[in-house]
């Protein structure tokens, strides 16, 4: 029968799922696709779309299509039972952030995941950004000197969510990016302040300052990151970018640009004319080829992960970006930043 993928839930970023999969179903990436949601008219429009099939029930969905795998971009609270109900049954699931509504539900996933021998992913889909793995790696050889801060906006505008806010639904892609670029090390302190949106309890708009611990790549006080969400976006409108700001050079980097960054150079923090003045330093574009949707290298990544694994290759030799315990740390991660907005 082949690899066979579904798509639960058919909201914003389902229909994003399924959109990407029904392209790499083009390449031969896979070869089935299923629609599934509980609302029967919103399957099979988006199947029909598609052209694909469409279910209504996700406990079936391994019975009735013989599914290898899915991916769960449902409402956060029915994460958890979705993901375990499919991975007792043999399915590898990848499920979107967040992991989970609290950091001990995140956990009992992964416990899930372990216990099953099956592969689960998050979809912390920003770790496939081709710009930010190739400033990893340029942060890590030293190419930037000390990384001295970092600043990222995500901005938009849309009616607040209904079970999560900013933090959450936005923060948690740049807090784990951050951690991400810092070598996977954790902050050392979390500090933050949110507004309230018209729905009791849901915040519409966050400033996150995370430091990081002394010596954190090359720094001695250790680096500190600044990252502003929000969906009041009535003035810049949608923005996704990142600034990181070093001893040596800084980067800038637009999330929604898969071919490349600006890089500007001001070696020693050098100051002058010929080093932008009183303006930004000099910049130069770091093309990069073979970039593609984060989204579509995320999903890319997930099924050869998957199949590796049915065809007897170990967890460990899988090497992924976004594994299960990485949406751990995401909730872990936000979770502290929502107790610091009550501080």
């Amino acid at each position: 029968m082949g690899f066979t993928v579904a798509v639960v839930g058919t909201g914003y970023w389902g229909r994003n799922h399924v959109r990407t999969w029904a392209a790499l179903k083009q390449e031969q990436m896979i070869d089935s696709l299923i629609v599934c949601d509980v609302d029967e008219t919103r399957a099979r429009e988006l199947a029909e779309e598609f052209d694909c099939e469409w279910h209504t029930d996700a406990a079936t969905l391994r019975e009735k299509f013989g599914i290898d795998a899915a991916t769960i971009a449902t409402p956060t609270p029915s994460h958890a039972p979705l993901a375990i109900a499919l991975m007792e049954q043999g399915v590898d699931v990848l499920v979107e952030k967040p992991l989970a509504m609290a950091e001990t539900e995140a956990q009992s996933i992964v416990e899930c995941a372990e216990q099953n021998g099956r592969l689960l992913c998050v979809g912390h889909l920003f770790r496939y950004h081709v710009a930010i793995r190739k400033a990893a790696d340029m942060i890590a050889a030293g190419e930037l000197g000390p990384i001295l801060h970092i600043e990222s906006d995500r901005l938009s505008v849309r009616e607040p969510r209904p079970d999560i806010g900013v933090i959450a639904a936005l923060a948690i892609h740049d807090m784990d990016i951050c951690r991400d670029l810092m070598g996977d090390v954790d902050p050392a302190e979390i500090d933050a302040f949110s507004l309230p949106s018209e729905i009791e309890g849901i915040e519409d708009h966050a400033v996150i300052h995370m430091r990081f611990p002394t010596n954190t790549c090359n720094n001695p006080l250790g680096p500190s990151a600044q990252i502003t969400v929000s969906w009041r976006s009535r003035v810049r409108g949608k923005v996704r970018e990142l600034r990181i700001i070093g001893r040596d050079a800084s980067l800038h980097i637009d999330y929604l640009d898969h071919t490349g960054f600006w890089l500007h150079r001001h070696p020693n923090n050098i100051r002058g004319p010929e080093w932008g003045g009183f303006g930004a330093a000099p910049r130069e574009r770091v093309e990069i080829d073979g970039g593609e949707p984060s989204l579509t290298a995320e999903l890319r990544a997930f099924a050869q992960a998957s199949t590796r694994l049915s065809s007897g290759a170990s967890m460990e030799s899988l090497n992924l970006l976004s594994p299960g315990p990485i949406g751990v740390i995401g909730m872990r991660l936000v979770e502290a930043a929502l107790r610091a907005t009550k501080e």
